[in-house]
């Protein structure tokens, strides 16, 4: 019995190396299939691999099953034996050795024909066989390399789908949270009609002076209660949560307050204790309209119309303006730190004192807008139109003032007569930017470029 601990044999080592090296290409052939064309097409076609793969078991077997069943036929054809048997081998070498030994040549020759035709035929025959198994082997192991594959692809596949499934559930009990936080909102509303009731009463009966459409100590608590109860939350618009917190109620509360035409020293008391932060104000229209000192911080006035509105001393930082309208507004000593002016119109606007530390006011503009003393550090003026203004004593340390469309060549240049020695940063600007003509739609157009330095 042979020991099993013995070491393999130089053709077995042979054979295992050949099998191993025949199995990697196979496998690097299939991978690189696999990487060109993807798993999803792979997926597509996996019932056609499945039968192909079955198709050529079926032929191997086939053909295995051919061969051995005309075992003797072929062997005869090829080696003129019938027969791998070695067990006359022995004699026949016996016979050749004595033949040769007595120099009886021919008679040694077919000897030596009969043991080299019968050692071939075996050696041939046993080849044959380790081949057919070693393919079968391979087209086994592909086969289930490729299920095993195809499973664990359509697993991560289910797994993805249902990670999907999940944050959509997810975002939807999100949306189910800021739903019933809305409904609660809801029941203020209630509140703002009784007390939009109350006011209309108050001012129809003259309650307060003579003539004056003012109100009464008591309204004007109300109306600030109600407004600091009326919090910003994220509502569903068109199917989806909005970006960020807005309150809707609190818009409506202030146009509704502004449009009754109230005595400005009511306003003027309601906008020192209200909290208007956060207010939906998109599209508003509140022309002309006093709003002197309000609490507007991170509303949403996008698209409003307010031209000529007083927003003297408002606070309207983190505040979105895009495209609202802002001609000849009063915008004196506002508050507009990290707001978003972008495209909005300030033609002939009051800036005076007014703070834009870090706002985004690309390609506003501000032709003849006065800006005494305005604040313009750390802002993104990039696209503005400065034609015909005046920034006596204003701050530009660190603006952003690229393709800003200024009224003159050597506006540069000329920038400490504007404002004597008080314009803070222009040394920056004159080592950032220079003036040039540029063709725009509009005509030619002086601009800052950016310098190359």
């Amino acid at each position: 019995m042979a020991n099993s601990n013995e070491p393999p044999k130089a053709s077995q080592r042979i054979d295992i190396l050949s099998r191993t090296i025949v199995a990697l290409l196979i496998g690097i052939l299939i991978g690189a299939v696999i990487s060109l064309t993807g798993l999803s097409a792979l997926e597509d076609h996996v019932m056609e691999m499945i039968i192909g793969f079955v198709a050529l078991i079926v032929i191997v077997a086939a053909l295995s099953f051919f061969l051995v069943l005309n075992k003797e036929k072929i062997l005869h054809k090829l080696f003129g034996v019938s027969d791998t048997d070695l067990s006359d081998v022995k004699e026949n070498a016996q016979q050749l050795f004595i033949h040769a030994w007595n120099r009886q040549l021919p008679e040694a020759r077919g000897h030596f024909d009969a043991v080299f035709t019968k050692v071939f035929a075996w050696y041939s025959w046993m080849s044959f066989r380790r081949w057919i198994l070693m393919v079968f082997q391979m087209l086994f192991v592909g086969f289930g390399g490729i299920l095993g594959t195809m499973l664990l692809y359509n697993q991560n596949k289910l797994l993805t789908q249902q990670n999907v499934l999940l944050q959509s559930q997810n975002y939807r009990l999100d949306q189910q949270t800021y739903l019933q936080e809305a409904d609660r909102r809801s029941s203020l509303i209630f509140l703002m009609g009784n007390l939009l009731d109350a006011m209309d009463r108050e001012l129809k009966s003259d309650v307060g002076r003579p003539g004056i459409r003012d109100l009464s100590p008591q309204i004007i608590g109300r109306v600030v209660a109600l407004s600091k109860s009326l919090r910003p939350y994220r509502y569903l618009e068109t199917d989806s949560l909005v970006s960020r917190e807005l309150s809707p109620e609190r818009g409506q509360l202030l146009v509704s307050i502004v449009n009754s035409q109230i005595d400005q020293s009511t306003l003027r008391r309601i906008f020192q204790f209200s909290d208007f932060s956060a207010s939906d104000l998109k599209g508003a229209v509140l022309s002309g309209e006093y709003l002197s000192g309000i609490n507007l911080s991170k509303a949403d006035l996008a698209g409003a119309t307010l031209d000529e509105t007083d927003f003297s001393g408002a606070d309207l930082s983190g505040a979105d303006l895009s495209n609202a309208i802002l001609a000849r507004a009063n915008l004196k000593d506002a508050r507009f730190r990290q707001s978003k002016l972008v495209s909005a119109y300030m033609e002939s606007a009051n800036l005076t004192q007014a703070n834009f530390y870090g706002a985004n006011l690309r390609e506003v503009n501000l032709v003849s807008a006065q800006m005494y003393q305005t604040h313009f550090t750390g802002a993104d003026l990039s696209g503005a139109n400065l034609s015909g203004a005046t920034f006596p004593r204003a701050r530009f340390e660190q603006t952003i003032m690229d393709s800003v469309v200024v009224n003159e060549y050597d506006w540069l240049s000329r920038l400490p007569g504007m404002g004597g020695d008080t314009i803070r940063g222009i040394p920056y600007l004159q080592s950032q930017y220079q003036v040039d003509s540029v063709q725009t739609r509009m005509g030619y157009l002086y601009m800052l470029l950016k310098r190359k330095h």
